[in-house]
Formats: C-alpha cells, sequence, structure tokens
C-alpha cells in the first residue's frame, strides 16, 4: 500500500487555496481521500495525472466530512467515473448524500444574524457556495475502528464536524487527518476554532489522535508533519484547555 499526498493550489475569490488530498494506492486500487472545490476540478485531474492515475482509474472516493472543500468536485468526478464508490464516515452519510442538510449549513445560517457588519457579505457568499454543493449518494459508510482495505484503521475524530474521520496506517503509523488537525507557522493547531462545532470534541479527538502515536500526520490544510508530533500535539492539547468558544451552534435544521 502507498500513499501519496497531492498538493493542489489556487485563487478562488481572491483567496489563494493549497490543499493537501491523498491518493491511497493497494494493488491495482486507487482511492481519493477528499476532493477539493469544484472549482479545483482540473488541478485536481492533472495532480493524479502525476502519478499516472486518471479519473476513470479510481475506485473510490473517501470523503472525511461534509465541507465545501472536501466534497465540491464529488460531483464532476462521478460524472467522469459513473462506477466510483463514495465513503464516508456513518454520522455524515446522509448530509453528504444530500437527504439532509450540512451541519456546516445549519451554522452559518444560524449564526449569520451575529456576524460583524464587515464579514455579512462573506458569509452570504458562503452560505450560497454551500447550497450549490452537488451531492452524490454515499455507496459505503465507515465505522470507527474498522479497518479500510484491510490496512487503514477508521477513526471516528468529532469536533470540526461531529461525523469527522481521519485514517491511520499502523504499517507506516501515518495518520490522514483531515481537518481533525492544519498545521500553521509548522505547528499543529484547531482547523478554524471559532467555527468548529464543538471545540471540546475536537480536542478530545487530538487526545485520540495522540494516543496512536503517530509518526507521520497528513493535514489537508498544511501538508506534511513527521517531527515532534507528540510533544506539538500535547502543546496543542494545552493551549485549548480553557478556550471559550465565541458563537453558539443552533441545532435546528
Amino acid at each position: 500500500m502507498k500513499l501519496n499526498v497531492l498538493k493542489i493550489e489556487k485563487i478562488i475569490d481572491g483567496e489563494n487555496k493549497v490543499i493537501f488530498p491523498v491518493l491511497i494506492q493497494n494493488e491495482n486500487r486507487n482511492y481519493l481521500v477528499d476532493c477539493g472545490y469544484e472549482e479545483t476540478f482540473e488541478e485536481l485531474k492533472s495532480e493524479l495525472e502525476s502519478f499516472g492515475i486518471g479519473i476513470n482509474d479510481l475506485t473510490g472516493v473517501i470523503i472525511t466530512h461534509d465541507d465545501y472543500d472536501h466534497l465540491g468536485s464529488l460531483k464532476l468526478l462521478k460524472k467522469d467515473n459513473v462506477n466510483l464508490k463514495i465513503y464516508c464516515g456513518e454520522y455524515e452519510k446522509d448530509s453528504v448524500s444530500g437527504i439532509t442538510k450540512s451541519e456546516r449549513l445549519i451554522q452559518a445560517e444560524s449564526t449569520l444574524d451575529d456576524m460583524p457588519t464587515e464579514y455579512k457579505d462573506w458569509s452570504i457568499n458562503f452560505i450560497q457556495k454551500l447550497k450549490n454543493v452537488q451531492r452524490v449518494s454515499v455507496d459505503k459508510e465507515l465505522v470507527d475502528m474498522e479497518y479500510f482495505e484491510r490496512d487503514i484503521i477508521v477513526i471516528h475524530t468529532p469536533g470540526h464536524t461531529k461525523g469527522h474521520i481521519s485514517l491511520f496506517y499502523p504499517k507506516t503509523k501515518i495518520l490522514i487527518a483531515g481537518d481533525s488537525l492544519v498545521i500553521e507557522n509548522e505547528e499543529f493547531n484547531i482547523a478554524n476554532p471559532s467555527f468548529t462545532l464543538d471545540i471540546k470534541s475536537a480536542i478530545k479527538s487530538v487526545e485520540k489522535i495522540k494516543g496512536l502515536n503517530p509518526h507521520t500526520i497528513i493535514c489537508y490544510h498544511g501538508g506534511i508533519m513527521d517531527r515532534d508530533i507528540n510533544n506539538k500535539l500535547t502543546e496543542l492539547i494545552d493551549k485549548y484547555k480553557n478556550y471559550t468558544q465565541h458563537f453558539v451552534i443552533s441545532n435546528g435544521r
């Protein structure tokens, strides 16, 4: 089994976006972990081709959680490869499939009135982007601590969203973190802590990750961390011990 880190970079709405999906290759099967924005579809194809993989060579796509930067191009991938299998955590199957409203959209709508005036236009645009995500039915849900492809363990890492999953490859102790962690200035952080749906759960997930003793962590935002991981995770946990979340998230749909 091989894990290849892709790097996709593009300016979207005036912001430079850099993301790091992962390509899992196991014998003749190829799985993409998260697939980027709709706007980065062509860049994704080019990056896959650099590894000798076309869209039709993909066996499936694993979605770590329901955020538009992680599944924005999913519909386009499925259009080009009708046999593509879609996987996600058991708690977000319905929202990824479009059966229920995504947590992120619920959050964005419920906090709109509380946003500072200077961020209102951004928030309205963000809500529209979330509404515009084209949904694809999930073929299989992934359950905490179960194996995927015999070698990778699914790890439920809630907090950023309630159904967020990470993937752990024990043989090499590599963790694919999704958004359970980000790398900023060569240190770990919580992804957008003010908008994390449950900050306490997010920190518990970091503690869970630390317990796996990973030697390498791949973050969707930030890339690869492969040094001093245990200490960096400890520092992050300590940093958020007394953190107070700024937004109260509505549970309404």
